[in-house]
């Protein structure tokens, strides 16, 4: 079955895992929004805006998901670096919303074979191709 993993590295829920199931992940809205689906509260977590990014399913390539900033007012950063629209996410990363805001690390499971054979970030695996 597996899932996508977002482990809680720093701020107010440092130290918590959630999981959500592949087949029930398209889009991950991240915030303090009552209805995200990543839920940070407003006292521990202010630098996060209400609806501030989003984890969303890469549709040509249903194994792979991307990190999109929705225009928050102090921005995304992935692996350190702000981020203008969306980034592809690989097993490993690390989001951080707004700068020394939270951090949690991206997972999937099982992982995907592209996200294990290296290669550029901005253009997914050949068809048919095996790594």
């Amino acid at each position: 079955m597996g899932g996508v993993i977002l482990r809680h590295l720093k701020g107010s829920r440092a130290q918590a895992v959630e999981e959500f199931p592949l087949a029930s992940v398209e889009r991950l809205i991240i915030g303090r929004d009552p209805d995200a689906a990543v839920r940070f509260e407003p006292d521990g977590d202010a630098i996060v805006s209400r609806r501030h990014a989003c984890i969303a399913r890469d549709l040509d390539h249903p194994r792979q998901f991307k990190v999109v900033d929705l225009d928050s007012r102090n921005g995304t950063f992935l692996n350190k670096r702000r981020i203008v629209g969306e980034m592809l996410l690989r097993p490993g990363d690390v989001i951080q919303l707004g700068p020394g805001g939270p951090e949690m690390q991206f997972d999937v499971a099982p992982a995907p074979v592209a996200a294990t054979s290296g290669g550029d970030r901005t253009s997914p695996p050949e068809p048919g191709r095996v790594h």
